[in-house]
């Protein structure tokens, strides 16, 4: 049995429509795609799993910035906020 299913929302019949306009509350756009995923709730990670969770994090994170080589905080923001733009304006 599938856990996934994709439809376009002109694809769905009029009481399919209906309750998942309900669920989220606006009418749906013929030009829309419709994803639901259904599966069990996991228990949150414990404390010493977050915390492990976190020290992986840092170091990734570390390794990256090491690659970066003798770059300033003001380049880096730069080329962080650059990113952020080009992400925006590409979901737009």
């Amino acid at each position: 049995m599938a856990n996934y299913a994709v439809r376009k929302a002109s694809d769905l019949a009029p009481e399919q429509r209906a309750l998942i306009e309900r669920w989220l509350g606006r009418p749906l756009a013929v030009d829309e795609t419709i994803s639901l995923s259904a599966y069990r709730a996991h228990p949150a990670p414990t404390a010493t799993e977050r915390q492990g969770l976190r020290r992986d994090i840092i170091t990734q994170a570390r390794e990256i910035g090491a690659r970066a080589g003798d770059i300033s905080e003001q380049e880096a923001g730069a080329l962080v906020d650059e990113a952020l733009r080009q992400i925006r304006s590409s979901s737009e």
